[in-house]
């Protein structure tokens, strides 16, 4: 009987090893695939922030702009608002606070620490390029809509994708089947529909919103980064001791 026991702890603890070594691997696949793409974007990054610097931009910029211009409807004019109001932080900061709490209370406290680091941090991340790069705002169309500040990149695409954006992931991530693609489609659409609504009005280049787009992802995989070495080490922390125990 002793014996019989013995056997069943040493397979136990040999399968805790090899769930830590999977997980270690999959961290380290992770890890990798978020190096490569944050160079990728950070590449693309620069490359579209030289070609803003030294004017090469400016010609595509007042091409889509007014192309666009003639090309809308006036009826949309209203729907765009709406929906880049949802990029304002006197939107986004409440809809972060439910979304925290609401994380928190559920006992979701990792998912609301990423979604409140992600947010403020593209937002910190905005603020400080807006300030290195100064480019001023757009005036090529008179849509009677007014922004302040610098326009490269745009705050509002960096923050979709810093809070909507991390919000449909961490969703996606604890739902299943039709839920999760309806909450993917929707957190895309909506954070594509921000981006284009300041185009639309004429207080973004299309390479400020592109830019933003390439900032924000840049944070939220650092964050990501952070959040897979920590589950990694937690793992391999609950496999030893685990099978110290037995």
């Amino acid at each position: 009987m002793l014996d019989m026991l013995k056997a069943l702890f040493e397979v136990r603890g040999e399968v805790i090893r090899r769930v830590g070594d999977r997980l270690t691997l999959a961290a380290v696949i992770w890890l990798a695939v978020a190096l490569a793409v944050s160079v990728f974007v950070v590449w693309a990054f620069a490359e579209l922030a030289d070609g803003v610097v030294e004017g090469e931009s400016r010609r595509f910029d007042r091409a889509v702009l007014l192309w666009i211009d003639a090309h809308s409807p006036e009826w949309l004019d209203g729907p765009m608002r709406l929906i880049t109001a949802l990029g304002y932080y006197w939107v986004v900061v409440p809809l972060l606070a439910v979304a925290v709490l609401a994380f928190y209370l559920k006992g979701w406290r990792l998912s609301a620490t990423l979604l409140l680091v992600s947010t403020v941090g593209s937002s910190l991340l905005t603020a400080v390029l807006k300030a290195v790069f100064g480019r001023a705002r757009p005036e090529v169309l008179d849509s009677g809509y007014a922004a302040s500040f610098y326009s490269f990149p745009s705050g509002h695409a960096t923050v979709a994708v810093g809070f909507y954006g991390a919000l449909t992931l961490i969703l996606a991530y604890r739902l299943r089947g039709f839920a999760r693609w309806a909450v993917v489609v929707s957190g895309v659409s909506l954070v594509l529909l921000i981006g284009f609504s300041r185009i639309y009005l004429g207080v973004h280049y299309p390479t400020d919103v592109l830019a933003g787009y390439l900032a924000a992802p840049l944070w939220v995989i650092s964050v990501g980064i952070v959040y897979v070495a920590w589950l990694s080490v937690r793992g391999l922390r609950t496999a030893e001791a685990r099978r110290k125990g037995s």
